[in-house]
């Protein structure tokens, strides 16, 4: 090796340990895992069959509540991991400087510049527009909800009826359901069960799932290799920029027809709602509604659409996995549903009367929250129990940690929905600990749609159904466990069978 060769070497080695030093010195960041040179802690995220919120949690109990967290190859940034509800609470909730998004190529790449509300800055007058008026075309959609829903439901209810009384995978009809509700909210829209548009529209979904499900693209922590063409990418990630245009083409066509087509006088989905809406925003103030573009619109349906199915899907999915597992359960739903609803269809308003399935489905996002994990970035430099947080930090909420929290909650890991039943008789809807979606101002926008589609799915196949494993199921005597997961980011189960039969 030549003499320049070995200066430009030891001087990048030097700068690096300086950087370092330089960041132990000027902040009191909280104590964590050591690390290796040059990468942190980057590895212990991609260790085969651990899931990244339950590798937390156990570091929270050697480090503490807040803990530091080194991602990344070469100069590794801090991660400052969050473990239980007061910390998340103090730091989302009441602290405005720890509500950016990440600074990350997949952030902006799959949100069009963060030009969505998941991942727009809080401070900006757009983002708050977006939020402002989707807010309000959810609450509108609501009022429809009730016949649509049963419109997708039963669908799914139709094939299930050609599969009663042997195993099969109740996954793609929920799929199915969940789509269904979903593009009828926002389109007016429904599909057939073999209908390929849906089909490739959810492979979408779930291969761009995998690439995030696997820790994230490798710009996001290289970031100079954000710039490599993309024929030059890595193939995992070419698939999900694919798969991405994909689902966005679709989107695209759906929202410049509704724009094509639109009317006033006769508003029947979200769409119409949010076009509605900036043209409103035009009339008021013409200079914001110039940067409230279609781009903007496009994405508010994207975050609707993908982060709307894939976790009302998983949600059921895990409610259903439950329910098998516990028979105990399921008569008590089954006698609640028999006592208040009988044989006629569900509503939204019979959610007050049934209490007990109210719980059940608390319980299940308790134990198995399936965004486990909330990522936000800090504004400048805070300080949080003591702490320092540096400019720019991640600060990722460990939601797993709070629902398993003994200090919290009695006896974490078994499945109770009785904790969420008040003395009175009636349900504990949010108990501070309770974080399914996320808490503060970026709390998920769709949390109430969600709750009213997962309730009135769930009931509405228990009304019908009782559910077991098929005798020789693996599920049936494994206890639940990180091996039934199938993303070390995201808290997907593995796929399983089931045996349903009318009642």
């Amino acid at each position: 090796m030549d003499p320049i060769t070995v200066a430009l070497v030891v001087g990048i080695l030097i700068a690096i340990i300086w950087m370092y030093s330089k960041n132990r010195k000027r902040y009191n960041l909280p104590p964590g895992p050591k690390g290796y040179p040059f990468i942190g802690n980057t590895l212990d995220l991609d260790v085969a069959g651990r899931p990244a919120w339950v590798f937390f949690t156990k570091l929270a109990k050697q480090y503490g509540d807040i803990f530091n967290f080194k991602l990344g190859y070469g100069i590794p940034e801090n991660v400052i991991v969050l473990n239980n509800a007061d910390a998340i609470s103090k730091a989302f909730v009441h602290m405005d400087k720890i509500n950016n998004k990440p600074n990350a190529w997949s952030f902006d790449f799959f949100t069009d510049g963060s030009r969505d509300i998941s991942n727009g800055q809080p401070h900006d007058l757009v983002w708050k527009l977006m939020r402002t008026v989707t807010t309000a075309g959810l609450r509108k959609s609501l009022s429809l909800s009730d016949n649509k829903v049963q419109a997708a439901a039963d669908k799914g209810i139709e094939i299930i009826r050609r599969n009663l009384e042997k195993p099969f995978n109740l996954k793609p009809i929920l799929n199915l359901m969940i789509c269904n509700i979903i593009c009828d909210m926002l389109f007016n829209k429904q599909f057939e069960a073999d209908d390929q548009e849906f089909h490739d529209l959810y492979r979408s979904l779930d291969e761009m799932a995998k690439l995030f499900g696997n820790a994230g693209a490798l710009e996001d922590v290289i970031p100079l290799m954000k710039y490599i063409p993309y024929k030059y990418k890595m193939a995992s990630t070419r698939e999900a920029i694919d798969q991405y245009e994909h689902m966005m083409g679709f989107l695209r066509k759906q929202f410049y027809g509704h724009v094509a087509n639109f009317d006033p006088e006769n508003l029947t989905d979200i769409t119409d709602y949010l076009i509605e809406a900036r043209e409103n925003t035009r009339k008021e103030d013409p200079k914001l509604a110039d940067d409230f573009s279609d781009r903007h619109l496009v994405q508010i349906l994207n975050d609707i659409f993908a982060a709307g199915l894939d976790t009302s899907t998983q949600t059921i999915y895990w409610i259903m996995y439950f329910l098998a597992k516990h028979p105990e359960a399921q008569k008590k739903i089954h006698a609640e549903l028999d006592e208040h609803i009988g044989a006629r269809r569900l509503k939204m308003a019979d959610k007050q009367q049934l209490v007990y399935c109210e719980a059940v489905m608390y319980e299940a996002m308790r134990l198995c929250p399936v965004l486990p994990i909330t990522i936000r970035a800090t504004s400048c430099d805070v300080q949080l129990d003591g702490f320092d947080f540096p400019k720019n930090c991640q600060v990722w909420a460990n939601i797993y940690a709070c629902h398993h929290d003994s200090r919290v909650w009695d006896d974490p890991e078994t499945f109770r929905p009785e904790r969420f039943i008040h003395t009175d008789g009636k349900v504990v809807a949010r108990p501070n600990s309770w974080l399914p979606f996320s808490a503060g101002r970026r709390s998920c926008i769709g949390e109430n749609v969600s709750k009213q589609h997962v309730f009135l799915f769930y009931t509405s196949l228990m009304q019908k159904f009782s559910i077991r494993f098929p005798d020789d199921s693996p599920v049936k005597t494994s206890p639940l466990s990180s091996n039934f997961v199938d993303h070390p980011t995201f808290c997907r189960s593995k796929q399983y069978d089931l045996i349903m039969s009318e009642r």
